[in-house]
């Protein structure tokens, strides 16, 4: 019995690696690293200390990269907002134009993040996170987090995204 389990163990650790060797990356590594580091590069050339996270469609971080002075926070509201274009479809800035600020903190449980909206903590509703496009299909996000508002950190973010157009199939 032993030698049985520990075979059927072998076996299904083999399967395992297997699958994780076949694995599909929606976004080429290659392409998202020259798209976090053009939006990291674009925001330093205004002034902006900024990180950049690119997330795969099913919301596994692929890149982070946290430029020179970068707060380490830029990591985690980059994930967010990364996080937010996937599970919404909607860049993080138009989302956050539809989602209800919330009325007073949680009557029970943990406060609510920074930008946080009520029924999933990892949304966030400020701009920042633009999906990555293939085929008219979102295949990730890419998301920049720390310059002074929203906006500067989309318009970094589609810097990245431009330098990318037409890499993805």
């Amino acid at each position: 019995m032993s030698r049985t389990l520990a075979l059927g163990m072998i076996g299904a650790l083999t399967g395992i690696g297997l699958c994780a060797q076949n694995a599909k990356a929606d976004v080429p590594m290659a392409v998202a690293v020259e798209a976090a580091q053009t939006a990291v590069a674009a925001c330093k050339a205004n002034g902006y200390n900024v990180a950049a996270t690119i997330m795969d469609a099913d919301l596994s971080t692929r890149v982070v990269l946290r430029g020179d002075g970068a707060p380490d926070g830029t990591v985690e509201f980059g994930r967010r907002k990364a996080y937010t274009v996937i599970k919404t479809g909607m860049s993080s800035g138009e989302f956050g134009k539809t989602a209800p600020a919330p009325a007073s903190p949680p009557a029970s449980g943990p406060p609510l993040l920074p930008g946080a909206v009520a029924g999933d903590p990892n949304l966030i509703s400020w701009a920042g996170g633009v999906a990555i496009k293939a085929g008219g299909k979102i295949i990730g996000a890419l998301s920049v987090a720390g310059a002074p508002d929203g906006d500067k950190d989309e318009a970094c973010a589609n810097e990245g995204l431009g330098k990318i157009a037409g890499k993805l199939k």
